[in-house]
C-alpha cells in the first residue's frame, strides 16, 4: 500500500521527484504498454499502404524543406530553436531512506526550448529554395513511379 501510495503522490506532484529503482521499473512497464498500442497500429496498415507511404517519404520531407526555406524567405530571417536542461527543485513525499513517506527537496531536469531569430543570407537562402524545387521535381516522377510498383507489386483488393 506504501509503494501504491508514493507513486500516486509522486505522479500527482506533477513530476516533483527523481526517479527510484522501483518507479524505474514502472516506467518501464509504463512504456512497455503504451508501445503496444503502436505496434498494433502500425500492423493494421496493409502492405500496399506501407509502400505507398515509403514511395512519398522524401518528397515530403523535401516539401517540408521547402515551406520552412520559403517561410525564412518571407520573414527575412530563419528561428533558431535551442533545447537546454534547466535543473527545478520541488517537495517530494518519500524519496528520503527507507521511502517512509516523509517531505523532502528533490532536483527533476526539465528540457526547455528557446526560439530565437537569427539573420541570414537571403541569397543562399533562395538558392537552397531553387535547389530544393529542382529535387522536388526529381522527386516527383521517382515517387510516380515507385507508386506505379506498388500498385503492381500489391493490386487492391475489390
Amino acid at each position: 500500500m506504501s509503494y501504491l501510495l508514493h507513486v500516486v503522490l509522486t505522479f500527482v506532484g506533477d513530476k516533483c521527484h527523481v526517479p527510484l529503482a522501483s518507479q524505474l521499473e514502472y516506467y518501464g512497464l509504463m512504456r512497455k504498454i503504451l508501445i503496444v498500442p503502436l505496434l498494433l497500429l502500425s500492423a493494421c496498415a496493409s502492405p500496399r499502404e506501407t509502400c505507398m507511404q515509403d514511395a512519398v517519404k522524401d518528397l515530403r520531407i523535401v516539401q517540408a524543406l521547402i515551406a520552412d526555406t520559403q517561410a525564412t524567405i518571407d520573414r527575412g530571417y530563419a528561428i533558431q530553436t535551442e533545447t537546454r536542461t534547466v535543473i527545478y527543485t520541488n517537495f517530494c513525499v518519500g524519496t528520503g531512506i527507507g521511502n517512509d513517506g516523509r517531505f523532502s527537496f528533490c532536483n527533476y531536469p526539465q528540457p526547455v526550448t528557446t526560439k530565437k531569430p537569427v539573420a541570414v543570407d537571403l541569397d543562399q537562402e533562395r538558392r537552397k529554395l531553387r535547389s530544393l524545387k529542382a529535387k522536388e521535381t526529381e522527386l516527383k516522377r521517382e515517387s510516380l513511379l515507385q507508386q506505379q510498383r506498388c500498385e503492381l507489386e500489391f493490386p487492391e483488393a475489390s
